[in-house]
């Protein structure tokens, strides 16, 4: 695995608690997500891409695929496009679902602006 293929930014917040965070792939877009511990959630993403490269299974179940995110950063990896995960908020736990539906919002619209794609709910992503 490639040393420092990622960066995160904004670490102003409390990575403990829970809250809201979007992976941005340069290129690809943008995917926010939710987190009931930051830190944990986060470390998520990397450790799956880890899994693929060493042909493992997610959660070790054959029958079950990687997420297409965890194929967009893969393939992000492979090919060194910058890859930054920014935590966006802090949320009391029972608020992270409305808070993500907010912030996926928010990136669609800035989407139609000309900014990023928003990657959330794509089935299939290429990469």
């Amino acid at each position: 695995m490639r040393p420092n293929w990622y960066s995160r930014e904004n670490e102003k917040f409390d990575l403990e608690k829970p809250g809201i965070y979007e992976w941005r792939i340069e290129g690809v877009g943008v995917y926010v997500g939710k987190a009931a511990k930051l830190r944990s959630r986060i470390s998520d993403y990397p450790n799956n891409v880890r899994r693929m490269l060493q042909g493992l299974d997610w959660h070790g179940d054959p029958s079950k695929d990687y997420r297409p995110i965890h194929h967009a950063l893969r393939h992000a990896h492979d090919e060194g496009i910058t890859v930054t995960v920014v935590v966006l908020a802090n949320c009391e736990l029972g608020e992270r679902q409305e808070l993500e539906r907010q912030w996926i919002a928010v990136r669609r619209e800035e989407h139609f602006s000309g900014g990023p794609e928003v990657l959330n709910g794509r089935k299939v992503l290429n990469g």
